[in-house]
Formats: C-alpha cells, sequence, structure tokens
C-alpha cells in the first residue's frame, strides 16, 4: 500500500494543505508538518471528527456527481483554445423512517427519567433547607453572644485611650510652643539675610547700567564724528549733481521704465529722506528743479540718492558679524546638513572643516556621535550628548506593580563546564532522556532549556556548549541564572573553559556547586580536581570555603541525589521571588528561523506571565504570541517565572540576548521596534564610515588575501559563535571577510551575493533549496555544509593555509670541482669538472665558490658530457660546463648546485 502526505491529501480533495492539517490536528492526530504520513487510522478519525461536528453520521441524503470534458478549438490563426466542460449532476436519497421512530422513542425515554430526577432532587433540597435554617438560627445567637462580649471590650479600650491620648496631647502643646519660637527665629535671620542680598543684587544691577549706558554714549559718539565729516564732503557733488539732473533726465522721465520708478522709490528709502533733507538745508538749482517739474526732479534725485548711498556704503565697510558660541546637542547620528543647521553655518563650513581634518564627506552623510563632536568643537561651540526624545522612555515610565504580592519561583540552573566532560549526559540522567544522541558529534552547540521536575520541586536547566567558539553562550547563561553546576571530568581535570565558566560565575555573582564527574573510571583522581579548583580561587566547604563539591557518575546516576539537594540548598539561601500577576518579561536564550513556523525564539520568562495572544517587544522585533510550546512541544497556554518556552508569531528573528517585554498597546509595540531597528542601522552606518579611513590603508597592503565568506546557521547563538570562530583565524597575509550572516537556508539572494563578492558560502546545519543549488551550479560558487563546528573551522583554516605563498627552500644536490679551463672562440670559458658529491642536473642553479668564498651565483648555460648534451651527471664523472653570462673561471674553483624548493605553508 502506497503512503500518502498531508500534500498529496490535500490534493486529492482540492483544499489547502495548512487547512487539512489543522483539521487532522484538531482532531487528534499528532501530525507536524505537511509532509508526514497519513495513516487510515488518521483519515478514520478526520472522518468522524467531521461527521460529529457536522451534527449526524448517518449516510448522505444527496450525492453530487461532476463530470468533466476537455476538448480542443482550433482558431483561424491556427492557435487552438483547450475548452472545458463541467456536468454536475445531484441525486437525493430517501431518508431512513425507521431510525426516526427510534430516535424519537429514545427522547420520550430520556424525558421521563429526567422528570423523575427532578423530583427527587427538589425533595432532597427541601430537607437540606429545612436543616440549613436550623443552623443558621444557632449561629445567629452565637454571633449576639459574641457582639455583647466585644462591645464591653471596646468600652474598656475607649476610656483608657482617651486618657493616654490626653497625656500625649499636653506633651504636644508644650512641643509646638518651642518649636513655633526656634521657627519665628529663623524666619527673622533668613529675611535679614535677604535684604542684604537684595540689597548687594541692586548696587550690582545699578553698576551695570552706569557701565552700559557710558559705553553707549561712547559708541554713540564715535559713530557721529564720521558721518558729519562724510556729509560735508559729499555736498559740492551733490550740488553739481543736481544742476544738470535735469538734462540727464530728458529721455528717462518717460512712464516705460518702470525700473527706474522702482528703484528711484524703493531701494533706499531711508539714505534718500536724509538726502532731501540735506538738499533743502543747502537750497538752490535743485529746489527750482522741484517746482519746475516735480517728477523729472524726484527721478533725478534718487538717482543722487542711489549713488551717495554707494558712496557711504564704500567709505564704511559693513562689520563682522560677533560669533555666537552656542551649545549643540549631539545624537548618535546626524548628517552633515543638520549638524550645519544646529550651529547656524553654511553646510560647506563643515564639510570644508572635515577635509581639514582628513575625511571626505558629503552633505546629506551620516556620522558618528564622536565624529560630530569633534567638529563642534573645532569650530569654536560646546559639544553635549543629546538625550533622545525616542519612544523607548514609554518603557522606562512603565507601570506601578509594586503592590502585586511577591510568590516563591524556580530556580534557574546552569551546567557549565569543558566539552566532553558530560554536562550533557549529567543533565540527560536528571530527565531521563537521550538528548546527547541526537546532538551532532556528540557535542553540545545549542542552548538546551528545560523544565524538571524533581522531589524539591521544579527546577529549569539551561545547558551551555563547553567548546571555545561558544563563549558568548555561557556569557549569556551565566547572566540569567541563579546558581551554576560546574562540571568537572575526574580524569581531565581543570580544562580552559572551566577556567573560562569559573570567570562568567564570579562575574555575575552567581553561586557554584561543582559536580566532579565520571568517577566511576578506573583513571578518576577526585583529589587532583579539588587541588587544581582550589588554585582557580574556588574553595571547597570541606577545606573551608563557601562551593559544595558533589562527586557524580553521569553513567551510573552515583551522586545525583545529592547534587539536586546542595542545588536545592543554594536557591533555598538565596530566597528566589517573583510577582506573578503582572505582563511578563524575560529574556531571549535562542532564536531561529523556521521555514514552516517562521521567526521562532526560545525565551526564559523571569518575571510575569506570558500569555498565548499577548504582544511581546523582544530587541528590534515585535509581534503577538501566535503559539506557544514547552521543551516536549507541549501546547502551553500561560507561562510563569522561570518558564522556558518556545513562542511563534515575530515579525523577525530577535539576537540571543535580547530583553523580552509584554507591551499592552500593539502599535507601540511596532513604533519602538521600528525606533530601535533605524537606530542600529543608522549606528552601523556610522560606524562603517568612521572606520573606513582607519582601514584603507590596512586593506591595501601588498600581498594581502582575502577569504570572503558568506555564513548561514539554524539559531542565532550558532551564527554568533561560528562567525566569532572564523573572524579569529585571520593572519596578517589572510584576512577573513564575513560578508553576510544570517540565520535560515541558503537561499538564490544569497547565492547571487557570494556571486557579486567572489565568497564561499558556509551552512552549520542549514541546507540550500532547489532553486539556490542551481543557480550556484551555474556561477560556480562553492558551498559547504557541516553538521560539526569543529569540522567548520577545520575546513576554512585549511582553505587560508591554501591561500598562503609559498615557502621558496634551498635544496644543495652536488658539489663539482674545476679541474681544466678551455677558451673557444664565441662561447667563452669553458670548464672541464669533476662530480665530487651527489648530481648536476642542467636546470640547476649555481654559485661558484673560490677558496670557499662565494663570487657568483647564476644558473648553467650547458652541461656536456663527450661533447653531447646531458640532463644530468652523477658523482664520479666528468663533464663540460659553461654558466650564462659568467667567464671568470679559474682551475680550483667549486660549483655549489642547488635546487630552490616551494614547500606549503601551514596556519
Amino acid at each position: 500500500m502506497t503512503k500518502i502526505t498531508v500534500s498529496q491529501f490535500a490534493r486529492d480533495l482540492n483544499m489547502p494543505a495548512d487547512t487539512l492539517l489543522e483539521q487532522l490536528r484538531s482532531a487528534g492526530v499528532e501530525l507536524n508538518s505537511v509532509d508526514d504520513i497519513v495513516t487510515p487510522a488518521a483519515k478514520k478519525k478526520l472522518l468522524d471528527k467531521l461527521q460529529s461536528s457536522h451534527g449526524t453520521g448517518s449516510a448522505a441524503k444527496k450525492i453530487t456527481l461532476t463530470r468533466r470534458k476537455t476538448s480542443e478549438i482550433r482558431q483561424a490563426d491556427g492557435s487552438r483554445v483547450q475548452v472545458e466542460v463541467r456536468k454536475r449532476r445531484s441525486i437525493s436519497l430517501d431518508a431512513q423512517k425507521s431510525a426516526i421512530e427510534q430516535r424519537k422513542a429514545e427522547d420520550l425515554a430520556a424525558m421521563k427519567k429526567a422528570a423523575e430526577e427532578e423530583a427527587a432532587r427538589a425533595a432532597q433540597a427541601a430537607k437540606a433547607a429545612a436543616e440549613a435554617k436550623l443552623a443558621e438560627e444557632k449561629a445567629q445567637q452565637e454571633v449576639k453572644a459574641k457582639a455583647e462580649a466585644e462591645r464591653k471590650a471596646a468600652a474598656e479600650a475607649k476610656a483608657k485611650a482617651e486618657e493616654r491620648a490626653a497625656q500625649q496631647q499636653a506633651q504636644a502643646t508644650e512641643a509646638q510652643t518651642q518649636k513655633s519660637a526656634a521657627a519665628a527665629k529663623k524666619v527673622a535671620d533668613e529675611q535679614a539675610r535677604q535684604e542684604a542680598a537684595e540689597q548687594a543684587a541692586e548696587e550690582a544691577r545699578e553698576a551695570a547700567r552706569r557701565k552700559a549706558e557710558e559705553e553707549a554714549q561712547a559708541i554713540s559718539a564715535m559713530l557721529n564724528r564720521p558721518r558729519k565729516a562724510m556729509r560735508a564732503e559729499a555736498a559740492p557733488e551733490e550740488k553739481v549733481q543736481t544742476k544738470k539732473a535735469p538734462k540727464k533726465e530728458s529721455k528717462s522721465s518717460t512712464p516705460s521704465r518702470r525700473g527706474d520708478r522702482a528703484d528711484s522709490g524703493f531701494t533706499d528709502g531711508a539714505r534718500g529722506r536724509r538726502s532731501a533733507v540735506a538738499e533743502e538745508r543747502r537750497g538752490g538749482g535743485a529746489a527750482a528743479a522741484e517746482q519746475e517739474d516735480g517728477w523729472r526732479a524726484a527721478g533725478g534725485r534718487g538717482r543722487n540718492r542711489n549713488r551717495g548711498g554707494r558712496q557711504r556704503q564704500q567709505q564704511q565697510p559693513r562689520p563682522e558679524p560677533e560669533f555666537i558660541s552656542r551649545e549643540i546637542h549631539v545624537p548618535e547620528t546626524i548628517t552633515v546638513a543638520d549638524l550645519a543647521h544646529k550651529m547656524s553655518v553654511k553646510a560647506s563650513e563643515v564639510i570644508k572643516r572635515m577635509m581639514m581634518l582628513g575625511q571626505m564627506v558629503t552633505i546629506n552623510q551620516v556620522l558618528d556621535q564622536e565624529t560630530a563632536m569633534i567638529v563642534v568643537e573645532e569650530l569654536g561651540h560646546k559639544a553635549v550628548v543629546a538625550k533622545l526624545d525616542d519612544p523607548e522612555t514609554f518603557l522606562e515610565e512603565g507601570f506601578d506593580f509594586s503592590d502585586v504580592p511577591l510568590v516563591p519561583r524556580a530556580p534557574v540552573v546552569t551546567v557549565m563546564g569543558h566539552v566532553d566532560h558530560g554536562k550533557t549526559s549529567l543533565l540527560d540522567y536528571i530527565r531521563r532522556s537521550k538528548t546527547a544522541v541526537g546532538e551532532a558529534g556528540g557535542i553540545t552547540q545549542h542552548i538546551g532549556a528545560y523544565r524538571v521536575k524533581t522531589e524539591g520541586g521544579w527546577m529549569t536547566f539551561l545547558d551551555t556548549p563547553g567548546h571555545e567558539a561558544f563563549t558568548a553562550m555561557r556569557a549569556r547563561g551565566a547572566e540569567v541564572t541563579d546558581v551554576v553546576i560546574l562540571v568537572v571530568a575526574s580524569d581531565d581535570g581543570v580544562m580552559p573553559q572551566t577556567r573560562e565558566a569559573i570567570s562568567h560565575a564570579k562575574a555575575a555573582n552567581v553561586p557554584m556547586v561543582v559536580a566532579i564527574n565520571k568517577i566511576d573510571k578506573p583513571e578518576a583522581n577526585p583529589e587532583r580536581v579539588k587541588q587544581e579548583l582550589v588554585a582557580e580561587g574556588v574553595i571547597p566547604e570541606e577545606y573551608g570555603g563557601d562551593v559544595p563539591f558533589v562527586p557524580v557518575s553521569a553513567k551510573t546516576g552515583q551522586g545525583i541525589d545529592d547534587l539536586l539537594e546542595n542545588v536545592l540548598l543554594q536557591a533555598e539561601i538565596l530566597e528566589l521571588k517573583a510577582q506573578e500577576d503582572i505582563p511578563a518579561s524575560g529574556i531571549v536564550i535562542e532564536a531561529q528561523l523556521d521555514r514552516g513556523r517562521g521567526p521562532v525564539a526560545t525565551i526564559l520568562v523571569q518575571n510575569g506571565t506570558l500569555r498565548r495572544t499577548d504582544v511581546v517587544l523582544a530587541g528590534a522585533s515585535y509581534g503577538r504570541v501566535r503559539a506557544m510550546v514547552d521543551e516536549n512541544n507541549q501546547a502551553v497556554e500561560a507561562a510563569g517565572p522561570s518558564y522556558p518556552v518556545e513562542i511563534q508569531g515575530l515579525s523577525d528573528v530577535p539576537k540571543a540576548g535580547d530583553e523580552v517585554q509584554v507591551i499592552p498597546d500593539e502599535r507601540k509595540a511596532r513604533e519602538i521596534a521600528l525606533f530601535r531597528q533605524g537606530k542600529y542601522r543608522d549606528v552601523k552606518l556610522a560606524r562603517q564610515q568612521a572606520a573606513k579611513l582607519e582601514s584603507m590603508f590596512d586593506n591595501i597592503q601588498e600581498g594581502l588575501q582575502t577569504l570572503a565568506l558568506i555564513v548561514k546557521t539554524d539559531v542565532q547563538g550558532s551564527l554568533e559563535a561560528l562567525v566569532q570562530s572564523l573572524q579569529k583565524l585571520s593572519t596578517d597575509e589572510v584576512r577573513v571577510d564575513v560578508v553576510y550572516s544570517g540565520v535560515g537556508g541558503v537561499s538564490e539572494s544569497d547565492v547571487n551575493l557570494a556571486t557579486a563578492s567572489n565568497a564561499v558560502i558556509i551552512g552549520f546545519n542549514v541546507r540550500a533549496d532547489v532553486q539556490a543549488r542551481r543557480v550556484a551550479e551555474t556561477n560556480g560558487i562553492d558551498m559547504h555544509f557541516y553538521n560539526v563546528i569543529y569540522d567548520a573551522i577545520d575546513e576554512v583554516k585549511a582553505a587560508m593555509s591554501g591561500m598562503l605563498a609559498p615557502e621558496k627552500r634551498e635544496d644543495v644536490i652536488g658539489m663539482v670541482e674545476v679541474r681544466e679551463v678551455y677558451t673557444i672562440s664565441r662561447i667563452g670559458k669553458v670548464a672541464g669538472c669533476m662530480v665530487t658529491e651527489g648530481v648536476v642536473r642542467r636546470d640547476s642553479s649555481i654559485r661558484q665558490l673560490r677558496n670557499n668564498v662565494v663570487i657568483w651565483t647564476g644558473a648553467l648555460d650547458s652541461l656536456k658530457r663527450f661533447k653531447d648534451d646531458a640532463r644530468e651527471v652523477r658523482s664520479g664523472f666528468d663533464c663540460g660546463i659553461t654558466l650564462r653570462g659568467n667567464n671568470d673561471i679559474e682551475i680550483g674553483d667549486q660549483f655549489e648546485v642547488f635546487e630552490i624548493k616551494e614547500i606549503a605553508r601551514s596556519l
């Protein structure tokens, strides 16, 4: 029998695969994706569910038959058109009357039985009501007696309280009298001090006013003196010009020259009025002309006014504007134009100043805060870090939940240690599962978050990787944890990642419990482990310290109960509590992009309760929680403090370590997320721009090779670890350049980017789709996929080794002694030689020695034996040798024959 998947079944039923998958899940069939197999039992469950939901399981009352017929119609232009004809026919079936009658009889019997039960319940209720009435009367009598006793006690207490209040009132009156006297004296002193301060301030203001008046008078006198002298000098010229004005204006006095009238009336009105006053004082031809023809005379005066104004402009240069130092608030990023606007200068001034500082910018270029503050200081202003008016103040204001009570919460325990020391196996024994078998290479490459129920209650475990590449994951695990279990193998001792885990735990100020693992091995030596940990500052309790040491075996289970008991004891000392009935907040432990579910984030709730359909903000992404599951892939409706869950519905993959917070307003969450995205983008762009000049000369070093990589991983934590490990491989000769890194499978856009940047694609726990593989094969792009981080790092290191320039090494292969020297015309000197050691080859290099001193280095020109060319001559034979470009050969010289070999280098 052939197997059928959900997608094939949906295609047969002519319905969407997602809808069919949801119906199968609602019917109780456990299927995860549309590629899962649908069994006949699952089909039967779906049929029963649909029949029950539609109200009946009986046979259908109507059958509809659909028949399709396809034919072709040939058109006049030779083309063919497909025509499909559908015919539908419905057939009604008679209902089964016997079933209806049987159902009516069953309904009558059920109604009769219900009536009998109702009568019995009514009798029982009447009896209970009578008994309740008697009990109520008895309780009322007891309450009355108790109230009388309380009333008498209250009267006595009231009398005592009145007597005590009278005594306190007398004492308070006396204290108030003393206090009012002291206050009156203090007020009088303060009033006298204020009067003295006001008088001193008044005197200072009067002195400042007198000084300002003196300065104003001096400035006024200085300005008035040159104005009088200039008018006296300009008077004769104006007089001559006003006499000639009527003749010159005879042609230009027509109404067609509107510009002249506009100039005479509007360009320099103030100076024109001053000139008119001067002319009235002088009198003469100008006044007569004005009486004769006032319009023409006005035009003449206008020209004279303009000319006089230009003369005064030339004689009085405009003073330079006074520089005003401003306080400039500089945000994290700012464009050149905005910075110039804040300083009230032209953008060209800012660009010129940055060119003087050695940086070429444009008017719309984004500057980082540090660069902008340097430019502001260079231009003489005071730079201040601006306080951003951002929507994140909504988060800082928050809500007051101080009245919500604190409840105890489960401890968060992080298992840390060196790679292969048995962290995951120890946790597996506690969980009774086999997670270590499922990890590639048997090593943990993600942060696993588990919730385990022990005899002492619930505990949340975080399993961190031990490989050196996962430093950030271990630091993140130490930040969110309450207790750290440090696993050390008894046969291996303290290793580098063990020391790093100790430093992370101490930096986070988290208590530790040391688990000395693998004590079931014959070579186990727990005492040596204790001595090494004491050297690292971890003192066991038996030595007077505060760290419990527990020998355990993850294989046999020895010491596991003692380990959990010590962890619970440490958690009990900490008195861990959290608020439960408030909006949730937590941290992103891990995040990934799932092909079928979209962005998925594993979060640890630290405070409050996270519910499905809550709107959450995680770093620069937001969304409504559409689904929430635990580590066993079981749906969860609500998650309280110390509860790790996996949520779906975010807009993007958040970064591991981002804070998660429930926001009541979805619009506000979107606004904050978009603001963070823009800020991250601007800051990244500004940093890249600032680093361009610094890295310019590093990138053009002679002989520098660059290995461009595109890295794609399954989760955010692995991406962070892999990119950091690859970048650490860079040397002075070969540099690793991660062009792009992201979460998810390799897509066609990644291959196109690799083609443009000549990069190699590295995939970790991901694969490429069909289109991406086709494009990569067409363009010749290398794609490598790995499941273990060791393999990825080793292969990249091997590729970098291949890019290194080979090492050249000399290998001496023979020694030759010159016995005779012959001189031949058109050839030069030929050395008759004897090979004393090794071999002489024709393509070898040669070094000439005379008295054991090197006098020449070069190559052989010819090698002959008995007048025949020879490829090589071995030890003990004689030969004839000529040197290329050298005739200085004497008897007794020695030739050292060597070859230069290239040897591949490695990192």
